[in-house]
């Protein structure tokens, strides 16, 4: 499939999302599996993080760490989102970082087994910006993505 058409693809599938995202900008919102449309991803992230087109994860010690970058025909859409596998209770924050700016969605608790996601919209003319996906862990440290482009 060529570039063009790819995007394209893509383009119909985020506009699907994008419905059922609205009203969700900028805050975490908690769901047992990973956010709608996505597919399973193997048992840890490979060692680039990099999964596909401007999708990156990272593998930390109790689960593993998403961030994406989608656009239909308007707005860009940033994720980020964690899938927790293992360990106790944590409270905690997602964001993302973009030319040395970052966006934060709301504090959350979180326990195993379950995802935590946040997503925001941007006015950005193309989802191939360089961004990071964070996780702000209360008395653990933040943590990151690799940069996630086209």
């Amino acid at each position: 499939m060529n570039a063009f058409t790819h995007k394209m693809a893509r383009s119909a599938v985020v506009a699907g999302l994008m419905v059922g995202a609205m009203g969700a900008t900028g805050s975490a919102s908690a769901s047992t599996s990973a956010p709608s449309g996505d597919v399973s991803i193997q048992e840890s992230c490979p060692g680039s993080g990099q999964l596909g087109y401007g999708r990156v994860c990272t593998t930390l010690s109790s689960g593993r760490l998403f961030h994406d970058k989608t656009q239909g025909s308007g707005d860009v859409s940033v994720r980020t989102w964690y899938e927790k596998s293992s360990g106790g209770a944590i409270s905690a924050k997602l964001g993302f970082n973009y030319a040395g700016s970052t966006s934060w969605g709301s504090q959350f608790s979180q326990s195993a087994g379950t995802t935590k996601s946040a997503t925001w919209s941007r006015a950005w003319s193309s989802d191939c910006y360089s961004t990071n996906g964070l996780l702000a862990v209360s008395g653990q440290g933040t943590f990151q993505t690799p940069s996630g482009t086209c």
